[in-house]
């Protein structure tokens, strides 16, 4: 038998992570329109949904090493 408040923990799962994939583009297109954005800014964003880089599933790493960081 399974726990029945399993189904609510993944869904809850994929819509923050639709979430964080969505502001990451975001910022990748902010990036990429000349906003300067730093491994800091990255950081910070990251750190306000609770998680850091090492953390991040892989295609989500992908997803931040697309954006263009300012020196």
């Amino acid at each position: 038998m399974t726990d029945p408040t399993h189904g609510s923990v993944i869904g809850i799962q994929v819509a923050y992570e639709k979430a964080l994939l969505a502001d990451i583009e975001l910022l990748e297109r902010q990036a990429r329109r000349g906003t300067r954005v730093t491994a800091a800014d990255v950081s910070a964003f990251l750190a306000r949904y609770g998680t850091s880089f090492d953390e991040l599933p892989r295609y989500l790493q992908e997803a931040i090493d697309r954006i263009e960081l300012s020196g």
